[in-house]
């Protein structure tokens, strides 16, 4: 005869190991989004040193200088564009993870109670 705590168990076991599954696909996105992240800070400092020059300039060091932040600036627009597009997505892959992390734990305390319940029933 198999219990309703043993069913919980087993549920819950397979609930642990779809969790995991979406925490390693989160962990990897969120490895993704830092790197996205890291990018657009780096772009932001690029363009802010190249704007922060105080030192006077000859008309060919101007060009250079303002083809430098002009590219910078395409960049910048580029990584903040890929983070924008990727944030929805990131936030989905973290809700979905948490959700089933929480239907894991969940899980777990319903075997548990029955569990104790039998165990209370019994005696």
């Amino acid at each position: 005869m198999v219990k309703a705590a043993d069913k919980l168990a087993a549920l819950e076991r397979l609930a642990r190991l779809k969790a995991e599954r979406e925490l390693q696909k989160f962990a990897a996105f969120s490895t993704h989004m830092a790197a996205a992240r890291q990018r657009v800070d780096a772009m932001q400092a690029a363009l802010s040193q190249s704007y922060a020059s105080t030192a006077p300039l000859s008309l060919s060091e101007a060009r250079m200088a303002n083809a430098q932040a002009g590219r910078a600036a395409r960049e910048l627009r580029r990584a903040d564009a890929e983070l924008a597009r990727l944030t929805p997505r990131f936030e989905a892959a973290r809700q979905e993870a948490a959700r089933e992390f929480g239907r894991a734990e969940v899980l777990l305390e319903l075997a548990r109670r029955e569990s104790a319940q039998a165990v209370k029933i019994r005696y």
